[in-house]
């Protein structure tokens, strides 16, 4: 987590220069050009096929899980190497699908952004798999502090092309290289490295197969994104970035309160079903109750905070050069988009430990139901909210069909792991009147609260949020008794107790 949380908060630097160094009608274009190779990334990178990877490389013994791990790796190296051939010649169509006829964004530039961004495709494929292996492993420090890589070469870059669109899409490319090269020395120590050459494995066609479904599950939420940037397209000017902005501090919640310990679960998870199956609802308890402590607090903060945490990390050049900085409006419509998907962050963090449960169990047609439902469910919304609320609507789109998902998916697994579903129910209601209440506490200290003009004012509302919420959050759970302080309590008592005997 502390890993992830540098990881997050360099990307949030990074994307805080690409909303400031670069014109408006650039990062509109780049927004859509990076999604031509992100329709593919969770396909082939972080989605469907290093789901199916992790639970078959932990059912086999070393020497064949290395091998397996052999075969996988040649083939990522074939496939993208031919993705990256076609949709580069194919980029005109790809972009004309994204965003229609008519719109506001530089249809010329969107392709030429989209060739050149392409290859992060193939670099952050074969990033994926170093991650995977290594989580697998139960290996976590180098797959945590390997997106930190990206950042910090993409920043290098931006900074010394800066306004420049195309130095920007290389960047991109460079930094997704980065993320791989620096895994490799962790591969090599724990003897993970894969021997390249064209091979098979009997177990790869199991991962395949089990990989079929959950594709056709992302290229449907793919389908999601292609909807969602053509309504975008037909917003006012600086929606495709205000929303791409929004979706980056979704991500930042997620990826620290949620992917990381879900990643870590999953990979336990894993290992109980094949060797331990006993220990298997005990586990799954412990990662679902975890999440559900910190994701709620971090969505009610988004809530709460959204113009102080989009000027704050988006807009700070201003306290430098106050002439300087990012478009006022699209600043506006990010933390619009932005306020909504605080309360998306909850259910969509327990869903990513929750979904993996089917995943272990080699199970994909429940799954690839709910997944489905969860995209149909979000596009109608997407068409009905749009047009009468605009950006908002997109964000408020994604959070029903989010709860709704969380649900359904609670219900089932619920159900058939038998990991205690009403204590858990009793937990997650603990939980949120903790963090209820530490809000409202909060919005009203921050109402009382005079603070000044311009990013010192938004950053300090912002520090002051977050510290106060942290706080009351801490002081309630500990009178709630939430297991999780209590715990931390108890080591702190014991520390201290050693200390003074010492």
């Amino acid at each position: 987590m502390v890993g992830t949380l540098a990881s997050r908060a360099t990307g949030l630097l990074r994307n805080s220069l690409f909303n400031q160094l670069f014109p408006q009608v650039v990062t509109d274009a780049f927004a859509v050009a990076f999604k031509v190779p992100n329709l593919f990334r969770e396909l082939l990178a972080e989605g469907a096929l290093t789901n199916a990877f992790v639970p078959v490389y932990r059912g086999l013994g070393r020497i064949e899980a290395k091998r397996l791990s052999g075969a996988l790796f040649s083939l990522l190296l074939l496939v993208n190497a031919l993705l990256v051939l076609a949709f580069t010649l194919a980029a005109p169509w790809l972009v004309r699908l994204l965003l229609g006829s008519e719109g506001g964004v530089d249809f010329g530039l969107a392709v030429q952004l989209t060739r050149v961004v392409f290859p992060f495709l193939a670099a952050i494929s074969l990033s994926a798999f170093a991650m995977g292996v290594l989580q697998a492993e139960e290996r976590f420090f180098g797959p945590a502090w390997a997106p930190v890589a990206l950042n910090l070469v993409t920043v290098v870059l931006m900074l010394t092309f800066p306004g420049r669109a195309v130095p920007l899409a290389l960047a991109f490319v460079c930094g997704g290289v980065a993320q791989f090269l620096v895994q490799l020395p962790f591969l090599i120590r724990f003897g993970l490295f894969p021997r390249l050459g064209l091979r098979w494995h009997p177990e790869l066609a199991a991962v395949l197969i089990l990989a079929g479904p959950l594709a056709f599950t992302t290229g449907a939420r793919q389908v999601l994104n292609v909807i969602s940037t053509r309504i975008l397209d037909t917003l006012e000017a600086g929606s495709q970035t205000a929303f791409f902005n929004a979706d980056l501090f979704l991500g930042l919640a997620l990826g620290l309160f949620s992917i990381s310990p879900a990643l870590a679960y999953y990979s336990r998870l894993s290992a109980n079903a094949a060797d331990e199956p006993d220990a298997f609802a005990g586990t799954l308890l412990e990662g679902l109750r975890l999440i559900a402590f910190l994701t709620a607090p971090a969505g009610l903060l988004l809530l709460l905070l959204p113009d102080a945490a989009v000027q704050s990390v988006l807009n700070w050049i201003t306290a430098f050069r106050p002439s300087a900085g990012t478009d006022p409006r699209t600043l506006a419509l990010s933390a619009v988009a932005l306020a909504p998907l605080g309360l998306a962050v909850f259910p969509l963090g327990l869903s990513n430990l929750l979904i993996r449960t089917f995943y272990v169990r080699r199970e994909v047609r429940l799954p690839l139901s709910i997944s489905m439902g969860f995209v149909v469910v979000s596009g109608v919304l997407y068409a009905l909210l749009a047009p009468r609320f605009g950006i908002a609507g997109l964000s408020w789109g994604l959070t029903l069909a989010a709860w709704g998902q969380f649900g359904v998916l609670l219900a089932l697994v619920g159900r058939r792991e038998r990991f205690g579903l009403l204590a858990f129910g009793r937990y997650v209601l603990t939980v949120w009147l903790a963090a209820g209440l530490a809000a409202v506490v909060t919005f009203l200290l921050l109402r009382a609260v005079p603070f000044g003009v311009g990013w010192f004012g938004f950053f300090g509302q912002a520090l002051l949020g977050v510290s106060a919420l942290c706080v009351l959050y801490a002081l309630l759970g500990l009178a709630l008794r939430l297991p999780e302080l209590e715990r931390l309590s108890r080591r702190s008592r014991r520390r201290d107790s050693v200390h003074d005997q010492g």
